[in-house]
């Protein structure tokens, strides 16, 4: 029950947090890649924060508080290596968001500690005199209990019970220098035999935040699993304090930090309108996996990265140019997911005609993203501007202003010089391209509410539908069945163009023959489609955090959620997601049907869950 006990929490992105207050950590965090120091006053400043959230009364307040915490400021300590700050601010977040399961941790560990600490002073005197017989010098031998947040993450993860987890305790060996590093593993190694697969080199391969020690997971004397972490005094003073420890910037800048160069990256992204900042901020916590190149220097990619964003990660022309990618001697497809150690070489061709919209299916970073975006903006940009000009057209007639005006309103040319846009075919291109809305333009104008379908980088229009002997009709998309790419379609002709609607939709019986056209998709997957998925399940505490969290393993957009439950304890959940295509919606479908407790889930059809849906 415990493992499933998530409390319904607002995500991130929910209208709640205010726009202002995204602004300023997205500010902050940019702030990062000129002057470290920025940021590490601000996580002392949250410390300080969370350590007296008690105070706040407002319950929801301090929720809040301590999901943006979990969700944007541990994942920074992270990055930067700031272990000591990262675990405290991960247990005070989690003391808020779930106080029954942190009470139970606590308890349960509390207990442990008391049960294993003869043991664990039996294991550390045992490798105290290990050591001393082999003349390996050691400052310290001490044993840890892993942080609560970390134990429940864990037990979520693998879906296990708190005593099916072994490694709630290390074994922590501080030695003098990084060569007696490998004689006290050597000698660990000798006497209790180590579990293949749970020895990690992080000296030898370090995390990209600077993270450096020997991790092993071996066997006792007793037949009882025990970690064992190895560090010389520097590594371990640099895994508290991270990059807080090296002191190596001047002026606050680091000499030499691939998160920080990624940061750098993610502020050009932005400014032109490539990359958005729910996607970054996703980003910010996904773990990391490091591969070798050719010439086996190492690198780090976010975990789920594929050979492409390997190839972009190289240089843009690599990426551009992608024709196959080789990874340990083998050719692998663009969507293979790497792993630990693969050895990956990208085939490279001079004469590709470059990226097609379906690159973006496989890119998990978003950088990569940004890359393809900017590559298919250029090169349907004529097509984009145009589409951009009638928007401002729109805005322009449905507020009576002239173009001029509207460009001229102090908000707007503070809204776009902020995302670096100076010329109006700049700000025509983002909206014709889809990166930039209408209604982020109209907002200043009057009340404008926000749409439910959020279209990405969507191709001019009628480049997705081809119409039978009709050119250059308006299309759209009825939203009594709600057609994506994949479903088989008929056109209705209406007096604003031809209406889209799947072949067994109710509402193409009766119709007029003469008005039915033959419709066929094209080949285009740049846009994104609403389709309402309805779920049903035995209710219990977090069920729907659950499914949340299902629907963004996918990387798929949530764009409303509404939910009941019924008098016999069945949780009704209809959640409206943007997709590209059939395949992905039933991919999707197939991945919440292994949710614990879900009896049933389908597609729906229809718009009942727009119309008076939560923001989820």
């Amino acid at each position: 029950g415990m493992v499933n006990g998530l409390t319904k929490i607002k995500s991130l992105e929910s209208e709640d947090i205010k726009f202002s207050e995204i602004e300023t950590i997205r500010k902050m965090i940019f702030a990062m890649a000129q002057d470290i120091r920025v940021v590490l006053i601000k996580l002392a400043d949250r410390l300080h924060n969370m350590r007296t959230v008690e105070g706040f009364a407002d319950e929801d307040k301090r929720k809040e508080k301590a999901k943006q915490t979990l969700e944007i400021y541990a994942p920074i300590a992270n990055r930067l290596g700031i272990y000591t700050i990262k675990r405290e601010l991960e247990d005070l977040s989690f003391k808020q968001l779930y106080p029954q399961e942190y009470i139970e941790i606590k308890k349960l560990i509390d207990r442990k500690i008391q049960e294993r600490s003869q043991e664990i002073e039996y294991y550390s005197s045992e490798l105290e005199d290990l050591l001393k017989q082999n003349n390996v010098e050691f400052i310290e031998i001490a044993g840890r209990a892993k942080h609560f947040y970390s134990i429940w993450e864990k037990m979520k993860e693998k879906n296990k019970s708190f005593d099916e987890i072994y490694d709630l305790f290390a074994l922590r060996v501080i030695v003098k220098n990084h060569r007696q590093c490998y004689e006290a593993l050597g000698v660990i190694h000798s006497f209790w035999k180590p579990i293949p697969g749970r020895f990690k080199d992080y000296i030898a391969a370090p995390k990209s935040n600077g993270y450096k020690a020997l991790h092993t997971t071996v066997i006792t004397d007793r037949g009882e699993f025990l970690e064992v972490q190895i560090r010389d005094e520097q590594m371990n003073h640099e895994a508290e304090y991270g990059m807080a420890a090296h002191w190596k910037y001047k002026e606050g800048k680091i000499e030499k930090s691939e998160w920080i160069d990624q940061l750098v990256e993610w502020q050009k992204d932005y400014s032109k309108g490539l990359a958005g900042w729910t996607e970054m901020a996703t980003e910010l916590s996904l773990d990391e996996v490091f591969i070798f190149t050719p010439k086996g220097e190492i690198r780090h990619l976010t975990k789920g990265s594929t050979p492409i964003d390997f190839a972009y990660s190289v240089h843009t022309d690599i990426g551009n140019h992608y024709a196959g990618a080789v990874v340990n001697g083998r050719l692998v497809p663009m969507g293979y997911q790497l792993k630990d150690g693969d050895r990956i070489q990208i085939n490279v061709d001079k004469n590709s005609p470059g990226p097609n919209a379906n690159w973006l299916k496989y890119a998990h970073s978003v950088h990569t993203r940004a890359k393809i975006k900017k590559f298919l903006r250029d090169k349907f940009s004529e097509d984009y501007i145009e589409k951009g000009k009638e928007i401002l057209r729109e805005i322009s007639k449905k507020y009576h202003l002239s173009i001029e005006e509207i460009l001229n309103h102090q908000e707007v040319k503070n809204y776009l010089k902020d995302r670096n846009i100076e010329k109006e075919d700049e700000l025509e291109l983002r909206l014709g391209s889809g990166s930039l809305k209408g209604y982020q333009i109209e907002k200043f104008f009057g009340k404008i509410s926000k749409p439910e379908i959020q279209h990405e980088l969507a191709k001019p229009e009628g480049t997705e539908i081809f119409v039978e002997d009709l050119k250059g009709i308006e299309v759209r998309f009825a939203k009594c069945c709600n057609p994506v790419p994949g479903d088989r379609i008929a056109g209705v002709v209406t007096k604003n163009g031809v209406s889209i609607h799947t072949v067994g939709c109710q509402n193409l019986k009766g119709v007029d023959p003469n008005k039915l056209v033959k419709v066929s998709w094209g080949m285009s997957s740049n846009e994104l489609f609403g389709a309402n998925i309805g779920i049903e399940g035995y209710d219990r505490d977090g069920l729907l955090s659950d499914i949340m969290s299902r629907i963004r393993e996918k990387h798929v957009q949530i764009a409303s959620v509404i939910s009941s439950v019924d008098d016999l304890g069945i949780a009704h959940i209809s959640v409206r997601v943007n997709i590209s295509n059939l395949d992905q919606l039933n991919d999707l479908i197939a991945h919440i049907k292994k949710e614990k407790g879900i009896t049933k889930v389908h597609r729906e059809r229809g718009n009942s869950s727009e119309s008076n849906s939560t923001k989820g």
